[in-house]
């Protein structure tokens, strides 16, 4: 079994699968498997036992699954490792989804026995909000920039040393699999690639910095202050992430010009797994939307107030369709992060643009 075919499956599998079957309880406390729930309600015994049998199932199929897959890399060649470790993706992300689904409409059946207080519901505002500093400025990602076109111009100013047919990928023994002809476009082709990495960072940032203000309607002071704390948390791992991903396909281009395979592999398995790490490391110390994770209250002391219950926009708990709604990015409502309002015009071609440009850099980088 190659050392490099199984690391990134222990070190990148094992920690999401560890996020993802903890995401119930990393949500907000109104929200229990995509639907809205009190605090209190929230901390009940029946809502308990479901997050724990979630945790535990999700626990043992994730398991499952990564243990099939070093099974079958033991002997793999390279293609079958490509091959294996992509199906093993696939089939991750649809036994999450669908257990996900599964609880969803489990927990929906749940909240007509829960106990509620009769009450209007209310929305609450914080004029000020927008005045805040809610992420990091744009303007530091002229630092990836810099990088980038300072690579370009090495490249092109050192285009003769190259040789007229180019290695860009190689086997994890050294061998070259893959080659391309020498023209500016194949040597350039990795800052186009950093340039839609960018382009995806500053648009995920700017996501961050404009979705809709939600407060919770008990202490919403308090919690003001933590959502400030949660966007500008995420802002700069998403500029730290931006960087690590340019100074990696940096010593990709760099490898062109002066070889040093141990070094470029060394970087191309460390980046991704600092990143991964970094999702769990962040998403464990905090709550969706700021706040911590393991409250001290009282039972007693947590609000029975039924949030505003918008079930109805949020189809099978995380995809958000509200044409009333003018925002058009959104907090998600089930795990960590952001979501788009798919009922508004803008929002697909925003995910149109996402979609090219991944599509593009992927082309670009065969």
């Amino acid at each position: 079994m190659q050392l490099f075919s199984i690391l990134p499956i222990i070190l990148i599998f094992a920690p999401l699968a560890l996020l993802l079957s903890f995401t119930p309880y990393l949500t907000r406390e109104t929200i229990s498997f995509g639907v809205t729930v009190s605090q209190y309600n929230y901390y009940t015994p029946i809502l308990r036992k479901l997050r724990s049998t979630f945790a535990t199932v999700s626990l043992i199929g994730n398991g499952m699954i990564i243990l099939v897959c070093l099974y079958f890399l033991r002997s793999a060649n390279e293609d079958a490792t490509a091959m294996i470790t992509g199906v093993s993706t696939m089939i991750f992300i649809v036994y999450w989804a669908a257990l996900h689904i599964l609880f969803h409409f489990k927990m929906k059946k749940i909240k007509g026995t829960l106990t509620t207080v009769e009450a209007p519901q209310r929305v609450k505002i914080d004029t000020t909000f927008r005045q805040n500093k809610l992420t990091y400025s744009n303007y530091w990602f002229l630092i990836h920039m810099a990088i980038i076109v300072a690579i370009a111009i090495i490249s092109i100013l050192n285009y003769k040393a190259l040789p007229n047919v180019i290695p860009i990928k190689y086997d994890l023994q050294g061998h070259v699999t893959s080659s391309v002809p020498k023209t500016y476009l194949s040597v350039l082709a990795i800052n186009l690639v950093q340039l839609g990495i960018i382009a995806l960072m500053m648009l995920v940032n700017w996501s961050i910095k404009s979705s809709k203000q939600q407060l919770t309607t008990s202490n919403p002071g308090q919690f003001a202050t933590e959502n400030i704390q949660f966007r500008r948390k995420w802002s700069l791992f998403t500029l730290v992430t931006g960087l690590l991903l340019t100074i990696l396909f940096a010593f990709i281009q760099i490898n062109m010009f002066v070889p040093n395979l141990v070094l470029l592999t060394a970087i191309s398995f460390i980046t991704p797994v600092v990143i991964v790490l970094g999702v769990v490391w962040l998403s464990l110390t905090g709550r969706q939307g700021g706040g911590k994770i393991r409250n001290q209250q009282e039972d007693h002391e947590r609000s029975k107030e039924q949030p505003v219950n918008d079930d109805d926009y949020w189809k099978l708990g995380f995809i958000y369709f509200n044409a009333n709604d003018p925002s058009l990015t959104i907090e998600k409502r089930y795990g960590i992060g952001w979501t788009i309002n798919f009922a508004r015009p803008l929002s697909w071609v925003l995910l149109l643009f996402i979609i090219a440009i991944v599509v593009i850099s992927i082309v670009l980088s065969q």
